[in-house]
């Protein structure tokens, strides 16, 4: 189970931490938490990935491509970053 939880920072960037399991099936959930965050009419969006405890292969796709649509990753556990890392 994925649970994500929008913060608002002051600077305009709207951070969605993400803690848990992220496989195929929550990316959706996903997917809706980011427009929500666009249509906050945030400067930024950035994924809050610290507590991520396993990510599915369909979830380091999902990541790369967010990332290629300037959405940043932040605080990405060392088993992620290089998963992503080999996907760029």
């Amino acid at each position: 189970m994925l649970k994500i939880e929008a913060k608002p920072e002051v600077t305009g960037t709207v951070r969605l931490a993400l803690a848990g399991r992220m496989h195929a099936n929550s990316l959706g959930e996903l997917r809706r938490a980011i427009d929500r965050a666009r249509r906050q009419r945030a400067r930024r969006v950035a994924l809050d990935l610290s507590e991520i405890t396993l990510a599915d292969r369909a979830s380091i796709d999902f990541l790369s491509q967010q990332r290629k649509e300037e959405i940043e990753l932040v605080n990405c556990p060392p088993y992620l970053e290089t998963w992503l890392e080999r996907e760029s």
